[in-house]
């Protein structure tokens, strides 16, 4: 595989009426339930004083429900690479049969991510980076989520900084993104309603773009460990 960074820009260019089709009917719900529950906790937290448990709710719906939107994303990258046919109902069939199990692991992956920054934030940083690949993983290799999250610790250990720059980047964009989209809107209007759907919307046309990205790393990290086990294999049954 190329440099997954141009690969990811150009799968997405050229498939992007499936990728906003696909985000529009999987994303945008999730986005209108994360954003609604939070605004009623924020309004909760400003009578109660309690500021913290609402940052605390929102980091933690955000990071269950992106454990689970990747999936048909992962999905599609996958099937178009295969040269299967039909690519989104397979993504979607994905979305549906493994949503569950992947949002069950999301709550107690999360749950660690959250105990771990408590001490300090490293180890909630290492357990969040170390887990991460979970869903693509669950996808890439047909394989449950239960048996998944030993092999996306086994890649974790090994690509550990590739992960987390990965990570930091894909956020560095969606940041910059948003703080120009803000920027742009409140230029020509202070509404709230057009604020709130322009980074709705941004947030819809661009998640597949670094969903695609994680996969195509995902592949190559793969790739690379497959091929590392043939080297270690091959020097074993020479010696």
């Amino acid at each position: 595989m190329k440099h997954p960074i141009k690969e990811s820009f150009l799968f997405y260019t050229r498939n992007i009426e499936s990728m906003l089709l696909l985000s529009a009917v999987v994303v945008l719900p999730f986005l209108l339930i994360h954003n609604f529950t939070v605004n009623y906790i924020h309004f909760i937290a400003a009578l109660t004083g309690g500021q913290v448990v609402s940052a605390f709710f929102n980091m933690f719906l955000l990071l269950v429900f992106l454990s689970v939107v990747q999936l048909p994303f992962a999905q599609y990258v996958q099937s178009e690479l295969a040269g299967e046919e039909r690519p989104i109902r397979q993504a979607l069939r994905t979305f549906l049969d493994q949503s569950f199990a992947v949002f069950v692991f999301g709550i107690v992956y999360v749950l660690a991510v959250s105990f771990g920054m408590l001490l300090f934030v490293v180890p909630g940083v290492v357990i969040l980076v170390l887990f991460y690949l979970t869903p693509y993983l669950t996808v890439i290799k047909k394989q449950p989520v239960q048996q998944c999250w030993k092999k996306a610790f086994a890649l974790g250990k090994k690509h550990f900084f590739s992960i987390l720059g990965v990570i930091l980047l894909i956020s560095a964009i969606e940041w910059a993104i948003s703080v120009i989209g803000l920027f742009t809107v409140t230029y020509i209007t202070t509404s709230f309603g057009a604020v709130f759907f322009t980074q709705l919307l941004l947030n819809v046309i661009f998640f597949p773009l670094m969903a695609v990205m994680l996969t195509m790393y995902t592949h190559k990290w793969m790739s690379e460990s497959a091929n590392a086990e043939s080297v270690d294999t091959g020097r074993r049954d020479t010696a």
